[in-house]
């Protein structure tokens, strides 16, 4: 297969994304500068910041934390857009570009539904190419829900869990306007799958869920009442990002193509940030994927360049368009009582070993011991758990299947 026959193009209801890579809503998604600067670097969307009608409740300067070392993003505070300023940057932004498709991500936090039929046809009139609906924030009535506050209203991640209110506000977005609706969900709540089934069932092209989760930040245990982030007191329940999440987020995109079929288009996110996260997540049901963290840390020019691995990855790999390998990995994951286990034990390559003594102290392992400091497994108390394989730091120790006998 020659590289010029490989098709990177999805098809999302009656739009064309020519990769399947969109900004994810969020800080790098809120001018015209950063929406040109993504089209110019190839990238096939961009969902538009938060717009929030009537202006929100909670809204402060963005503080955020990229604990390196964790590979974790997090924040609390974080401003969002009036949806007078997003409306003006959709029609600026629509006249600056030509290629790049343009969702707003939008949440209305009035007391009647209707709102949000109406604020979603403001968008549509406005230029947008589809509209991305709330549900998954949870930086909003869902923090204050979690931290015992009481809300009369339910926005973001509180009702993207609702799973009788949600599809009533799905239906009114999506007989309003009729550019492609896209229902952006909470993982929160575990509910993804099923939320996922009603937005569809009540009209919407695409559904998609966003990965983050609350949760609470490194604490210094000397100084407990001090605060992670800069120019902030205090702490609250933030909300984490970044690469430390991928495993749950293939969770999601996988509960929702197992639980929904192959037919409906699905956005995965979470931690993506090279080639083979991507792929990772097409593999378990993911038609897009949505990418804010990273772009937040590296800025949009990296893409190019994993669009070029893509291309090559799917020419090696014999694919010539995505859906070759969406969903992939489902013949690959079985339930725990189907698991086929192979009897085996671990064996030690002396001329690698330098007894660094590393193995010798696993906890649950009766097999190793070490005598005159040399290292030492016992082939039939072997669990054949493979832990020592890991934690060496030489690869002087491997697994080999025990043979019949």
């Amino acid at each position: 297969m020659d590289r010029e026959s490989v098709d990177i193009s999805v098809k999302m209801g009656n739009l064309k994304l020519k990769n399947p890579f969109v900004v994810g809503s969020g800080p790098t998604a809120r001018s015209v500068d950063q929406i040109r600067e993504a089209e110019d670097n190839g990238w096939a969307g961009v969902s538009l910041k938060l717009t929030i009608d009537p202006f929100p409740y909670l809204n402060l300067p963005p503080r955020y934390r990229w604990l390196r070392r964790e590979k974790l993003h997090i924040f609390t505070a974080e401003k969002r857009l009036r949806p007078e300023e997003s409306l003006k940057l959709l029609e600026e932004a629509r006249k600056a570009t030509s290629e790049i498709l343009i969702f707003p991500n939008i949440t209305y936090d009035g007391e009647d539904y209707e709102g949000w039929g109406k604020l979603a046809k403001r968008f549509e009139d406005a230029g947008a190419h589809a509209i991305e609906l709330n549900m998954c924030c949870p930086n909003m009535s869902f923090n204050l829900q979690a931290t015992g506050e009481s809300t009369t209203k339910a926005t973001g991640a509180s009702l993207g869990s609702d799973l009788e209110e949600l599809p009533k506000v799905v239906k009114i977005v999506t007989e309003a306007v009729k550019i492609p609706v896209i229902v952006k969900l909470t993982p929160e709540g575990n509910k993804i799958a099923q939320a996922a089934d009603v937005s569809l069932k009540a009209g919407a092209t695409a559904v998609g869920g966003v990965a983050n989760r609350l949760g609470i930040p490194d604490i210094d245990i000397w100084q407990p009442m001090g605060s992670v982030y800069r120019l902030q007191d205090q702490i609250t329940l933030g909300c984490l990002s970044g690469p430390w999440i991928r495993p749950l987020a293939l969770r999601d995109t996988y509960e929702m193509r197992y639980y929904l079929g192959k037919e409906p288009f699905i956005l995965g996110s979470g931690g993506v940030s090279d080639l083979q996260s991507a792929v990772q997540q097409i593999m378990v049901g993911a038609d897009a994927v949505w990418i804010c963290t990273e772009t937040m840390l590296r800025g949009f020019d990296w893409l190019p360049g994993m669009i070029e691995d893509l291309k090559n990855y799917m020419k090696q790999m014999g694919y010539s368009k995505i859906r070759d390998f969406r969903d992939i990995l489902h013949r690959n994951i079985a339930a725990a009582d189907e698991l086929k286990v192979h009897d085996g034990y671990a064996v030690v390559d002396l001329n690698k070993c330098n007894a660094c003594g590393l193995c010798w102290n696993i906890g649950h392992c009766p097999a190793i011991t070490h005598p005159n400091d040399v290292t030492t497994i016992d082939a039939e108390k072997c669990l054949g758990c493979s832990t020592c394989v890991d934690v060496c730091p030489r690869k002087a120790i491997s697994m080999v299947e025990r043979v019949a006998r």
